[in-house]
């Protein structure tokens, strides 16, 4: 609204309307930009909301896969400790032959499992079980793993981490020459509050990423092994580092415990 002659524009109504206007149409704009951010919000959170749904619906059923080879790893102790007893009671009664048809028969049922890599139950299956994995693959598997029987870490979280690290190492060492393969992991804890987590493995081909998020080589679409570590990193306030180089993927864990 402009008056004809300037001069009208600061003298009498035409002022008083005109600021009025000019200040009903600054809060109409103000209501927009506070409707728009409030949208803006809304949306994040629900994006944020749907990628933990659906990081926890995997680490569910990557629990329920470990659940699956923690009973594994149980049930291999219990047959081997009744194998002992069976094998002492015949030793006792002297019986070289029904011992040797005993160890010949049991030899193929015994599970394959490297039984002990550290003191902790549920981290000690689950590299038992990707160490079995490996073994078939003909994968040459080394792990130093110092741990205690007790961790005041979420114990779920902490193998659902080490499972998606193994299992991507073992995937990728499968798709790579056999003269090449190995995987190589490391734990320990450091200075009594930080646990340090070190896995390698080779790899052939390339790895893709797509604004720092890797692709998965199995399907279109990011890669949930590694983002899945990261989520959990991210919840446990540690870090984590990831990199390639030469045919070596490394993935570096700080975990607070």
């Amino acid at each position: 609204m402009i008056p004809k002659y300037r001069s009208t524009l600061y003298t009498g109504r035409v002022l008083q309307c005109y600021i009025v206007l000019s200040l009903v149409l600054l809060i109409i704009l103000l209501l927009f930009y506070v409707m728009f951010l409030m949208m803006a919000v809304s949306l994040n959170r629900n994006a944020r909301l749907q990628q933990e749904n659906h990081f926890l619906s995997l680490q569910q059923e990557r629990y329920e896969n470990l659940c699956m080879a923690i009973e594994e790893a149980k049930q291999a102790r219990h047959d081997i400790r009744h194998h002992f007893v069976q094998l002492s009671s015949l030793a006792e009664q002297g019986d070289m032959e029904k011992i040797k048809k005993y160890l010949s028969a049991t030899t193929e049922k015994i599970s394959d499992y490297n039984l002990h890599f550290c003191e902790n139950q549920a981290v000690d299956s689950v590299f038992g079980y990707y160490s079995t994995l490996a073994k078939r693959e003909n994968i040459p598997f080394h792990a130093l793993v110092s741990l205690p029987t007790d961790l005041s870490i979420d114990e779920i979280n902490l193998c659902l981490v080490f499972s998606n690290l193994l299992e991507n190492a073992i995937q990728a060492s499968v798709k790579t020459d056999q003269a090449r393969r190995k995987i190589n992991a490391e734990v320990y804890p450091h200075h009594n509050h930080l646990l340090l987590i070190h896995v390698e493995n080779t790899f052939d081909g390339k790895i893709q990423q797509e604004n720092n998020i890797f692709q998965s080589s199995k399907r279109s679409g990011n890669g949930i092994g590694i983002e899945s570590v990261r989520h959990i990193t991210a919840k446990n306030g540690g870090a984590c580092d990831f990199t390639y180089e030469d045919g070596i993927f490394s993935a570096k864990i700080m975990l607070r415990i």
